[in-house]
């Protein structure tokens, strides 16, 4: 029975510091500002926007480098295009006028407009708080 014991409190203990500090914060954003979520009241939302560039920007890097004599051009420009993806969290907490749904359009609204040779982005829910 002893040799089972101790096994299960370095596991335990493990677990315990897992959870401390990975446990609550659901990733892209520092610990403070997910503070700063956990301390507004309902209504409440985090989420994340992930833009990629636009074809637009893509075929001008293609161009470029065709331009430049290069070879891979093609290649060049699909991971050009995987690596300056972008992922923003952000969070939005409620006034006293808005509903939960206000805030998820809200949200999808900004992330789906372009920002410059970025497009358009999805929106994923992280956490919310409807109540």
């Amino acid at each position: 029975m002893r040799a089972i014991v101790g096994p299960l409190v370095i596991v335990a203990l493990l677990v315990a510091l897992w959870f401390r500090f990975f446990g609550g914060n659901p990733g892209g954003i520092s610990d403070a500002e997910y503070s700063r979520f956990k301390l507004l009241a309902p209504p409440k939302l985090l989420y994340s926007c992930t833009r990629k560039p636009t074809s637009a920007a893509l075929l001008r890097m293609r161009k470029e480098c065709a331009k430049s004599g290069r070879s891979g051009c093609e290649q060049k420009a699909y991971e050009f295009g995987e690596a300056k993806t972008e992922t923003v969290v952000g969070f939005v907490g409620a006034p006293e006028t808005s509903t939960y749904d206000e805030l998820l359009q809200d949200a999808k609204r900004k992330c789906a407009e372009d920002s410059g040779s970025m497009g358009t982005g999805i929106l994923t829910v992280l956490e919310s708080n409807k109540d």
